[in-house]
């Protein structure tokens, strides 16, 4: 067992506490047994901020199960993110309403693209707002500017107004989301941790296949507005929720350390030129121009600012130390590439009831949310096999099951059964929550408490990047597939997903790489771990 120094009291955790996390804290395969480390590791004799009896877990850690305050406090933070989650697939349902108002579906295509970069853009700096004023404001004021954003977008004039107010829109789901997931976590014990987020994970996967169902019944309803008039309401209430029920924070949670204005300002560029990067991609392909070169290049440099700045910053905008932690980093690098596992057939799915088999979008959301009984499932069967397996496993069967749903798209035709394609989705639903729910729960598990706020902004930006990344390449390839068969018709689908089963193969790797990591850690924690 290695020595734990002496942490250091200017940077939180300090590069020692980072090296010696998982030797501080343990965890066993078994997800819901307290972990080894609680009870075996000397550095745990100082006190642990995720086991402080006055930090009440939200999933109830007295006898008498959660209180009502807790209960709202969950369906707060749930709420939160499913809206921020919900907003990036029910508004491309109105696109074609959009461009019937305004004109010209390449510039309305700015409604989505000024989200994600604005998303993208403010999200790393969410843990410092969450340390500086506390979860409770920062969580209030997000959700009260994503009703200012959205209430702009229902009552916009023109292209630019909307454009600017979906740019607000995205600022405030760039720290709702990750915000949220730290209201979920914030004080809750590490055996609990896959209850958690077997709960945030259903609704990360449910809410965008229920996106393009209540998408299109509300344009449908009311036109292309009332996708973002939806929101107003639902945040007064999840507003007055919030300031009446989340209790305030603790003093000790609240640290006044000064905002890392480079760290802010690189990371900022290197999200966003990534951003245009991966967009301009989608349009050009692998051709080169100054166009994809430029803002890649941009990106590249404006990174390696960002790494260099945060390992030598006294306050740094994001604590990368964490990458220290072997599980911490090998959940990272999964959940990246399980960005193409959960984004890439969020296009080609729809494309394919739409274009090929000339389904109406209510029809098609409403094929696509049959999936969920899949992910609802996963929720469930998550906990058992993190407690009998471990997370690496459970990532593992959940790639390979939905490996073996994707083999029926491989054979898509004009006339493939409804009830295969369906049951298709099911079990992919229940493959990409295995995969979702294990990654983000070890990852958290592998860290302290007081360093959520970095991990669910590191994660959720993660998350984002490589589903970004997922749809442009699939962009290409369907791109590409229907031109050598002149059009969209269900050979160029079938080809796509031939070619999206081998990038299934590749994210084995990482999960098998988590796997070792995880028995790893149980050797190191000794015969009372097995």
């Amino acid at each position: 067992m290695p020595t734990t120094t002496k942490p250091s009291t200017e940077e939180a955790p300090s590069p020692p506490e980072a090296e010696a996390v998982v030797d501080a804290a343990p965890v066993a395969p078994d997800a819901d047994a307290a972990p080894v480390g609680d009870t075996a590791s000397p550095a745990d004799a100082e006190p642990r901020a995720d086991a402080e009896p006055e930090q009440a877990p939200a999933t109830g850690g007295d006898q008498s199960g959660p209180s009502a305050s807790a209960l709202l406090t969950m369906a707060a933070a749930i709420t939160g993110g499913f809206l921020a989650l919900l907003d990036t697939t029910i508004v491309n349902v109105s696109i074609e309403d959009t461009t019937a108002r305004f004109g010209g579906i390449n510039q309305v295509q700015w409604v989505v693209t000024a989200y994600l970069i604005a998303l993208a853009a403010v999200m790393p700096a969410t843990g410092w707002l969450a340390t500086r004023f506390g979860v409770k404001r920062v969580f209030a004021a997000a959700t009260a500017v994503f009703a200012l954003g959205s209430a702009g977008c229902a009552f916009s004039q023109t292209l630019t107004e909307l454009v600017a107010a979906r740019g607000l829109s995205g600022a405030a789901a760039g720290v709702l989301t990750p915000v949220s997931t730290i209201l979920l976590t914030r004080g809750v014990p590490r055996e609990h941790l896959g209850r958690v987020q077997a709960l945030n994970g259903s609704v990360m996967l449910i809410s965008p296949l229920l996106g393009p169902t209540i998408g299109g019944l509300l344009v449908e309803a009311g036109g292309w507005s009332a996708v973002y008039l939806i929101n107003i309401p639902l945040c007064a209430a999840l507003f007055a929720v919030t300031l009446r029920w989340v209790k305030k924070d603790a003093p000790a949670e609240r640290i006044a350390k000064p905002l890392d204005v480079v760290g802010l300002l690189s990371s900022a560029t290197c999200t966003v030129c990534t951003v245009l990067a991966i967009h301009e991609f989608a349009d050009q392909g692998v051709r080169a121009s100054v166009a994809l070169l430029a803002p890649l290049g941009l990106a590249v440099l404006s990174g390696a600012v960002f790494v260099v700045r945060e390992l030598r910053a006294r306050f740094p905008l994001l604590d990368l130390r964490l990458f220290r932690n072997r599980v911490y980093a090998t959940a990272v690098v999964n959940v990246f590439c399980l960005g193409f596992v959960l984004y890439s057939p969020m296009m080609l799915i729809p494309l394919y009831f739409q274009s090929a088999r000339g389904e109406t979008a209510v029809t098609t959301g409403l094929l696509m949310s049959t999936g969920g009984l899949g992910v609802v499932t996963a929720a469930w069967l998550s906990r058992v096999l993190l407690k009998k397996l471990g997370g690496g496993a459970t990532v593992v069967i959940g790639i390979t099951l939905t490996m073996l749903a994707t083999v029926p798209l491989t054979t898509l035709s004009g006339d493939t059964s409804y009830l295969l394609l369906c049951a298709s989705l099911v079990v992919r639903g229940l493959g990409t929550g295995l995969t979702i729910v294990p990654t983000m729960t070890r990852a958290f598990q592998s860290i302290r408490q007081e360093s959520i706020p970095d991990a669910s902004s590191q994660l959720n930006l993660t998350q984002r990047i490589g589903g970004a990344l997922a749809i442009a390449v699939v962009t290409v390839v369907l791109e590409q597939a229907a031109q050598e068969r002149h059009g969209l018709v269900p050979g160029a689908f079938a080809h796509s997903f031939g070619w999206l089963l081998g990038v299934y193969a590749l994210t084995l790797l990482p999960a098998l790489a988590l796997l070792a990591a995880d028995r790893r850690e149980a050797r190191q924690s000794g015969p009372a771990a097995v």
